[in-house]
Formats: C-alpha cells, sequence, structure tokens
C-alpha cells in the first residue's frame, strides 16, 4: 500500500507529561465561510506517536452537505477531481471500497440511492434536512427517506465513550455529528483509540468534543480539499474513491 504524508497547517503548542496526555486543537475555532469552521490540530498523546490534522465544524442551519460520487459504480476519482467543478468547498473522501472499486456501505445524496449495499453492523452518518446523527447501519430501515448516508467502521466514540477498537497506525478520515453539527476530520497516521479519544475529549481537555463519531475510509484515501476565499488546501494527493463528502458554504 502506497504510504501518503499528510503536510498541514499546524499548531506548535504541545501537551507533555503521562500516558493520558493530549494535544491543543486551537484555541478557538476560525470562521472560514458562512456555517464552516477550521480547528488546525496537532496532538502528542503520552503512550504514542504524535499526529496531527484539520477538523471542520459545520453548521447545517448555514451550509450543505452532500455525498457527491466520483462517477458510475465503479468509478473512482481523487476527491481534487470529484468537486473540480466546485467554486467554493469543504470536501473529503467518504465510502469505503472493494476490489471492483465500488463504495461499500449504503449511500445516498439528496434521497437519491447510489448504493444499496447496506452493511448491518457498520456506522452509518444520517442527516435529515438540518439534522445529522450517527447510527447502526441495523437502524437505517427505508434509506430513501434519508438526504444523506454514507457508512463507515469503526464507530470510534457513541455517545461520548471511545468504543474498544482494535490497535492500527494509519491515516485517518472521520465524521462527527449531533443535531445540526457535523464535524469533517482528517489526520496524519494515528493509532485508532488516541485518534478516537482526541475525537471525544471535551475542548478544555484539547479535544473536539465530538458526542458521536464514525470512521470513513483511511490509509491513501485519506484526502481533503479546502478551496475558500480564506483557505486553499488540497492534502494530500491520494489515490481514486468512489465519493466524496462535499460541503458547500452558505447554502441555506
Amino acid at each position: 500500500m502506497r504510504r501518503v504524508a499528510v503536510v498541514l497547517y499546524l499548531l506548535p503548542v504541545l501537551l507533555t507529561g503521562g500516558a493520558a496526555a493530549r494535544g491543543v486543537a486551537a484555541e478557538s475555532p476560525r470562521f472560514l465561510a458562512p456555517g464552516i469552521e477550521h480547528l488546525p490540530f496537532q496532538v502528542q498523546p503520552g503512550d504514542g506517536e504524535p499526529f496531527s490534522g484539520h477538523a471542520f465544524k459545520i453548521n447545517l442551519d448555514v451550509a450543505e452537505i452532500r455525498l457527491v460520487p466520483a462517477g458510475g459504480p465503479s468509478s473512482r476519482r481523487t476527491v481534487e477531481e470529484i468537486v473540480s467543478s466546485y467554486a467554493a468547498v469543504v470536501a473529503i473522501n467518504a465510502s469505503f471500497f472493494d476490489k471492483e472499486g465500488r463504495a461499500m456501505g449504503l449511500a445516498v445524496d439528496e434521497g437519491r440511492l447510489l448504493v444499496s449495499s447496506k452493511r448491518q453492523s457498520w456506522g452509518a452518518l444520517v442527516v435529515d434536512d438540518r439534522k445529522a446523527r450517527i447510527v447502526l447501519g441495523a437502524e437505517v430501515n427505508d434509506p430513501l427517506t434519508h438526504r444523506l448516508v454514507v457508512q463507515g467502521i469503526p464507530r470510534l466514540v457513541v455517545g461520548g465513550k471511545v468504543q474498544q477498537l482494535k490497535p492500527q497506525l494509519a491515516e485517518r478520515t472521520a465524521v462527527c455529528a449531533e443535531g445540526s453539527i457535523v464535524v469533517l476530520v482528517v489526520s496524519t497516521k494515528a493509532e485508532t483509540t488516541a485518534f478516537a479519544r482526541f475525537l471525544a475529549d471535551a475542548p478544555d481537555k484539547g479535544g473536539l468534543g465530538c458526542w458521536d463519531a464514525l470512521n470513513l475510509d483511511g490509509g491513501p484515501s485519506t484526502q481533503l480539499v479546502v478551496k475558500l476565499p480564506t483557505m486553499a488546501l488540497s492534502q494530500p494527493r491520494g489515490w481514486g474513491v468512489p465519493n466524496a463528502l462535499v460541503v458547500a458554504p452558505g447554502k441555506r
């Protein structure tokens, strides 16, 4: 598997100390566009390798989120290619995919079924109008009643609690959801539990305060594209993916 390094805007401040030490995300979110705030982060776990990256807080009362496919059922393109026609976006990769390049799990956009292979035991980001949540795939009984659905694995945080996770070091793409707020997160190589702890920890402890968080496809799939007047970024240029979560500012 080809390794992809993520070179990001980082904050230099770190917490040091024992095994529970955390890095500091940011003193306060930076406004980028209506409905979009940015938090760069750098984390130094006391018992593991440091990692860093970007988080974007999306307010669905203001901004619009879509699941945009790369093309046909087996099509794959980079996130940068998927959003090439968009003037202003924040976008990350989304679905896992099989050996034929087809997205795995449910995929729904604007009530349109893109992929129907529901995974009962996987997590699912579900968006209805201006509200988002993360549930088990088994709980999504009628996909077409939802505006957006995308599945991933594992659920990293459930009800504010870090789950029991398999140790693994990899680049990370994740999404948090609670009510009208969705948080998109990408990071350099991070151990699974350390990454989940960072997501779950309260902001005053250096975390993002995610109540529910879902792991999306990572490794060389991890990609981030930002095209906004106050920030432009395309990191890293990974391999082709079947779809992308795409946020457009101020659409509502």
